[in-house]
């Protein structure tokens, strides 16, 4: 079926003045994203089918939705994936994530199990880097694995929960096809810094409380704290280029602040306001520049995910629709691109 596509206004916010989605006119599918050519992908997803005992399951294949309305098939992905004893998991997905700047994609590859990075070029198929064999120790199974790349798609990240809930993980070099080291032990993996040269974890901390720490590729520390409350009860977090700045955000809708936290000095940094859509609050929030974060925020509409994607300058607050798209019905999962 083809949808029509509308012209769409970008709005353009500063300071406590709304972001007002009446003057967003968009398709049934998606609107055009001029100021984000050069990216290739938009989300990648899998479709929904009903089993025989009424569940829903991932089948079919999985897909690229790309910026300029096309679709294709990612048909060498495993769509399901192998438990710890190497059986198939048909209940759930296969691990898949896409680079912040939605020119490449990871997964398992269909035809020998290996983890790969498929550049993906202006709608065209890449080049494909194949990392090391055996990137999960045994007894941990693709299906308790989930996959991040950094924004330019150089780092690749394959984290896992063990069976005592812990994080752990391996970090490679996507050109190189090398694994750089691993993540230590940890409470969960928050994505790597806006160049790609380190990652954020968070910490299991006293008195219930979740601490944050910072390693480069090789997985050694670089520093550590346990923030206060402000910033352990307001994740997702975001790292900044040089290595210490983490960017969260508090509050929705008119009354959200864009904030700031120096992992190094255990000190909130400052702060701007801004807008949301909506009720919304961030799904997704990534360091796109010196002076730039990027979120998603999702609503619903049509019983179908609406994803927009903000750009916010973090020196005023100053934020600009990068994107705006409806996800595409009858999914079972998507993936949408990072910052």
């Amino acid at each position: 079926m083809r949808n029509p596509t509308l012209p769409i206004t970008l709005p353009i916010t500063s300071g406590l003045v709304g972001l007002a989605l009446s003057t967003l006119t968009i398709s049934a599918v998606s609107a055009p994203a001029a100021a984000t050519a050069h990216h290739s992908i938009r989300y990648a997803s899998v479709d929904a089918c009903t089993a025989k005992d009424g569940t829903e399951r991932p089948c079919h294949t999985w897909r690229l939705d790309l910026l300029d309305g096309r679709r294709v098939a990612l048909e060498d992905a495993m769509l399901w994936p192998l438990n710890a004893k190497g059986k198939v998991d048909k209940s759930t997905s296969a691990p898949l994530t896409v680079s912040g700047d939605g020119d490449s994609v990871a997964y398992f590859r269909k035809s020998d199990h290996r983890l790969v990075v498929r550049e993906f070029h202006g709608g065209v198929h890449g080049a494909v880097h194949v990392m090391p064999k055996t990137p999960l120790p045994r007894g941990i199974g693709m299906d308790s694995v989930w996959l991040d790349m950094s924004q330019d798609g150089s780092r690749l990240a394959l984290a896992y929960t063990d069976d005592d809930g812990v994080t752990r993980g391996r970090l490679f070099d996507v050109a190189r096809a090398t694994a750089t080291g691993t993540i230590p032990k940890s409470g969960g993996f928050s994505g790597f810094s806006g160049d790609g040269s380190a990652v954020l974890l968070q910490q299991d901390a006293p008195a219930n409380t979740t601490g944050l720490s910072v390693h480069d590729v090789t997985g050694a520390e670089l520093t550590g704290a346990v923030p206060p409350q402000i910033v352990a009860n307001n994740g997702p977090w975001a790292l900044s280029a040089d290595d210490r700045t983490v960017a969260f955000v508090t509050g929705s809708g008119k009354k959200a602040a864009l904030r700031f936290y120096d992992v190094r000095t255990d000190q909130t940094t400052g702060s701007v306001r801004f807008s949301l859509p909506g009720d919304t609050s961030p799904d997704m929030i990534d360091w796109t520049g010196e002076h730039e974060v990027t979120v998603h925020v999702t609503d619903s509409e049509g019983g179908r995910d609406v994803v927009t994607v903000l750009r916010i300058d973090t020196r005023t607050g100053t934020t600009r629709v990068r994107d705006r798209y409806k996800v595409r019905a009858g999914i079972y999962t998507y993936q949408s691109c990072g910052g």
